[in-house]
């Protein structure tokens, strides 16, 4: 780890962890006063998320066919593996006049635990809002509206609430026998409520109006869509002033109509308390880990990428709890992204999440695989679609690694141990066909042909080797220790001599055969070919002059090569691995060659898109190389992208295109701003944290609040004057170690608790739980 920081004098003092050290007022509060789309993006797709259901639509409140796994099916109500319906309006009516209208939402409000909408004056006199709510608690949503008269006369209004019924399971499920079936609706007289469900499938569902209903009605089924529209109307009458508002609940079930209401009425019961609840609990979130720095929109953005995640929470009754990777394309588990995303999750306090999501892989790849070899992605309904690429087996591995590290949950590394050393076996035995510490398959970037020793996959395995070797040796298993641990040196050594290419300063795309190399080249150029209405095929004379050039070595010659140029290159950069100076010349030379304006583009050799993942990824290993200036200038560049699209939300593809949020983006913003710029690496099972702090050079002030490491929290905060730094930092548990490293401390004369020190090392161990440390010239 290369970490640099200049000061002339530091102070290390105590300061009360629950208490806020710069301010009365908690940074993250503004978030609960929400985020207007201001009308701007009426037309751009929202989500109102909660962990058994979800709606999601247009910002101008309607549904149209939105998606491409289920085409034009992905919009609409979700609960758990099916969705029950594809939409709903508002239609309503001037008794007296006869007007009528159907609402359309002027502007959308964003909040971390609902979403509001405003239709503004309607039928001379009528203001219409709505909020939206989805449950944590029950597979449904409350939708609310408030009506207030402000005109000078008694108005009567027809609400008519319309639901487009259609019940269709998730994705992956037509390829596994699982075919939707007709839909049928029944009118409950006696409960006076709608119930629906599926002739094929136990998919049920129930809805009901906390008003009393005047009439209904039930449409013809739409040949287009699928969708059957059934409908009810009340009547409220509004005294000039007056505000009235009119609740609808929509719940599901998978048992049996009976289950669908009892689950709509415990919502409509609970639904003030579920709200105050899930508000409270998203306060605990923000206020974990809370961090209050210069630079504003990089912390709007850390806050709202924790809500985003949040709303990508996912709890279904036959699959358990975990996080989804992202919305609305891609709402199921992942193995590459929650191995990305959880090692964010863990810093920020979120373990329970972290863990389940964990403890699921590993059951839903060991039912699957059998050999530690982790999936890429399993649909809702329980089936895996990609069985899993070489790379995440290994990056699986090491965010069990960093899971433990920061929570000391022995038992949770003692449960899945078992599948690591399986996984470490696949790796190295299974995967790696010639033996040369390579595994080959396909890595993060699944480019046709690419199907190599990448530089991705041989680096994460080197990080696994080590991950492998520590938890062999916390079970007593010190051989198998050695072997991991020997095979991880050797690992590292091979890739900065192989992958290395001294010419182009960087790290190559894979290592292999000039015979490999012309695969990759062929299907790079097939793909290109196969781009959306032939976008890439102005990189086809890059890649035919590279197949002339690879057709100079025999076949069999083997070394690095550069075919696509992917953001992976960074990997030893992000894992630390690579040695300093060269390290330094790789992240350079991606910065003035390899990057838009939005960070690293996926290919250097097509240099249009970028994401989150990329972006975060280079702002870790800018962090790791003491360059902490370049990588807030990355963060920075992320979160310039929040709310282009959805008020309060991340674009997976940056700026503005992709999944309206992803939950890796996570990873380089809690990375980079708890172990980059506040340089936090715990080891919470030996109760010992490292501090190695670095202050950007346009930041006089960081502090990082009520983070959690194993059952501790601590607080740290630096401020720098002209001529001194300040640092702050106490623990709320007695028993804990801390190690405090800054170059240049052994140099300057030191005080610590009133007795003067001289260090014959830039580090400082400490047993105290209040410490104050002083360094002067």
């Amino acid at each position: 780890m290369y970490r640099f920081i200049g000061l002339l004098i530091l102070v290390f003092a105590l300061s009360g962890c629950s208490k806020n050290l710069d301010s009365t007022v908690a940074p993250w509060q503004n978030c609960f006063q929400g985020v207007s789309n201001k009308g701007k993006t009426s037309d751009k797709i929202y989500v109102t998320a909660g962990r058994k259901a979800q709606i999601i639509g247009l910002q101008n409140g309607t549904f149209p066919a939105i998606g491409e796994h289920l085409k034009g099916e992905m919009g609409g109500i979700w609960t758990g593996s099916f969705k029950v319906a594809d939409g709903f309006d508002m239609k309503l009516a001037d008794i007296t006049s006869n007007d009528d209208t159907i609402l359309h939402a002027r502007e959308m409000i964003v909040f971390p635990h609902k979403n509001c909408f405003d239709f503004g004056d309607i039928l001379s006199g009528v203001h219409v809002s709505s909020t939206q709510f989805s449950s944590d608690k029950e597979p449904g949503v409350v939708v609310s509206y408030i009506l207030t008269n402000k005109s000078k006369h008694d108005i009567s209004l027809s609400v008519g609430f319309r639901l487009n019924v259609d019940l269709v399971p998730v994705w992956f499920s037509e390829e596994n026998g699982i075919h939707n079936g007709n839909d049928y609706i029944i009118w409950d007289k006696d409960n006076e409520l709608f119930t629906a469900g599926d002739s094929l499938h136990n998919w049920f569902m129930a809805w009901k109006c906390d008003h009393k209903i005047s009439s209904y009605e039930v449409g013809e089924k739409c040949q287009l869509t699928g969708a059957t529209p059934a409908k009810f109307y009340s009547i409220l009458d509004l005294h000039p002033g007056q505000q009235e508002e009119i609740r609808y609940v929509i719940t599901s079930s998978m048992k049996n109509t009976e289950n669908a209401i009892e689950r709509c009425n415990i919502l409509l019961n609970n639904y003030e308390k579920e709200l105050s609840e899930k508000k409270n609990s998203i306060e605990t979130l923000l206020s974990t880990a809370e961090i209050d720095i210069p630079d504003k929109k990089i912390q709007d953005a850390f806050y709202w990428t924790k809500i985003n995640n949040r709303w990508l929470e996912t709890d279904i009754d036959t699959i358990g709890y975990f996080l989804s990777a992202g919305a609305v394309e891609y709402p199921w588990l992942f193995g590459c992204d929650n191995s990305y995303a959880l090692q964010g999750q863990v810093r920020v306090g979120d373990w329970k999440l972290v863990g389940s999501t964990l403890r699921l892989l590993n059951k839903v790849s060991e039912r699957t695989n059998g050999n530690g070899q982790i999936i890429h992605e399993m649909s809702n309904n329980g089936f895996v679609g990609n069985k899993g690429n070489t790379q995440e087996t290994a990056h699986y591995i090491m965010a069990v690694w960093e899971a433990y590290r920061w929570t000391g949950d022995i038992q949770l590394l003692r449960d899945l141990y078992p599948n690591v050393k399986k996984g470490i076996s696949w790796l190295t035995e299974t995967m790696d066909t010639n033996h040369n510490l390579y595994p080959e398959g396909y890595g993060i970037m699944e480019v046709k042909g690419l199907n190599a020793e990448l530089i991705d996959v041989a680096v994460y395995t080197q990080q696994a080797l080590v991950a492998a070797s520590k938890m062999a040796s916390l079970f007593g298993e010190d051989s198998l220790a050695t072997t991991f641990s020997l095979k991880a040196d050797k690992l590292k050594e091979k890739i900065n001599h192989d992958f290395w290419d001294e010419q182009q300063c960087s790290y190559c795309d894979f290592y292999g055969t000039a015979g490999m190399a012309l695969k990759a080249v062929s299907g790079a150029i097939d793909q290109a070919k196969l781009s959306p209405s032939g976008e890439n095929e102005d990189i086809i004379p890059f890649y035919e002059q590279l197949r002339q050039n690879i057709l100079s070595y025999d076949t069999t010659y083997s070394k690095g090569w550069f075919t696509n140029k992917n953001w992976v290159i960074n990997t030893p950069m992000e894992c630390g691995i690579a040695p300093y100076d060269r390290g330094v010349q790789a992240l350079k030379q991606i910065r003035q060659y390899n990057c838009g304006e939005y960070g690293p583009y996926l290919s250097a050799v097509e240099k249009k898109q970028m994401m989150t993942i990329s972006t975060g990824v280079q702002a870790v290993a800018e962090a790791k190389y003491g360059r902490i200036d370049s990588s807030v200038e990355y963060l920075g560049m992320i979160a310039n992208t929040l709310g282009l699209n959805m008020p309060g939300a991340i674009n997976e593809m940056m700026p503005d295109y992709g999944c309206p949020f992803q939950a890796w983006t996570i990873y380089g913003m809690a990375t980079g701003l708890i172990s980059g710029c506040f340089g936090i690496e715990p080891y919470a099972a030996d109760k010992t944290i490292i501090v190695a702090p670095q202050l950007p050079e346009k930041w006089n002030n960081m502090a990082l609040r009520k983070l959690h490491v194993g059952d501790n929290y601590i607080n740290l905060s630096v401020k720098r004057n002209a001529n001194s730094l300040t640092l702050s930092y106490d623990s709320q548990n007695d028993g804990w170690k801390t190690r405090i490293y800054l170059p240049g401390m052994s140099k300057r004369n030191i005080n610590v608790n009133g007795k003067n020190l001289k260090l014959t090392s830039d580090t400082l161990w400490t047993h105290e739980k209040n410490t104050i440390l002083k360094i002067s010239n």
